[in-house]
């Protein structure tokens, strides 16, 4: 949470926002609409708080406060804050609010559908929805979570799709996978007393070094018309050759 209508900022936001990044998650911020104040201040100082930071995820409105103002008003009030955030940072802002709220407390408009939305059910096996919406972008299934690093109860969220959706969606590039490594736990012990090291894997390439009895390396692969070993880069030894065995794996 960053601010609250026009006239609070939450005091750990920038140590949640740090501590966050540093642990590698990825962040966004989270506007409290107060229907009884002005767009223009609400947006202004949550943007002013956030100052040059990015966020990953789209920027969020929390719409729960009605303060007693009417469907009309709120509605109008929630409508002016997205447009002004969507204009300030490019991207439409989530919505987050929860069915019992949200369809007693806003008028029904064909613009919500336009905004993905993080609703808030729990104890349920699927969310109730709140009209405007078909689904669901995430949704907050707890508020009773454990995660280190946090002593209190904290929010447990579902994001609607694979893990390189939700980094997709943050537009953040997934890591690469790690390039396959050869199966460390294969390999070779020097039966014979002694085996020639060859270039390739075949007699008729050169011979470019010995390994003696009782020698033990590691299998990098496999080849020749008889059995060579490639135990490291560019070296070859013959674990069978004319039916002779001269290695034998581990």
């Amino acid at each position: 949470r960053a601010t609250i209508g026009n006239y609070y900022t939450d005091p750990r936001f920038y140590e949640n926002w740090n501590g966050a990044r540093g642990a590698g998650v990825l962040v966004s911020a989270y506007h409290v609409v107060a229907p009884d104040r002005p767009a223009d201040s609400q947006i202004d100082r949550f943007f002013d708080v956030l100052g040059a930071r990015k966020s990953d995820l789209p920027l969020v409105l929390d719409i729960e406060l009605s303060h007693d103002i009417s469907p009309a008003d709120i509605t109008a009030c929630i409508k002016d804050c997205a447009h002004k955030v969507e204009q300030r940072d490019g991207r439409k802002p989530i919505i987050y609010t929860a069915g019992w709220f949200w369809n007693n407390q806003v008028l029904e408009s064909p613009e919500w559908s336009a905004y993905d939305l993080w609703v808030a059910n729990y104890g349920v096996s699927a969310p109730s929805l709140p009209t405007g919406w078909s689904e669901w972008k995430i949704w907050q299934y707890s508020d009773k979570g454990q995660v280190p690093g946090i002593a209190a109860a904290t929010d447990l969220n579902w994001f609607a799709g694979s893990h390189d959706d939700l980094l997709a969606y943050a537009n953040v590039e997934p890591e690469p996978e790690d390039e396959p490594q050869p199966d460390a736990g294969l390999r070779a012990r020097v039966v014979a007393s002694r085996v020639n090291v060859r270039s390739g894997p075949g007699a008729n390439y050169s011979d470019i070094g010995d390994l003696y009895r009782g020698a033990v390396v590691n299998v990098v692969s496999l080849d020749g018309k008889d059995v060579w070993v490639e135990f490291e880069p560019g070296k070859w030894a013959a674990l069978t050759f004319h039916g002779t065995r001269y290695m034998e794996l581990e």
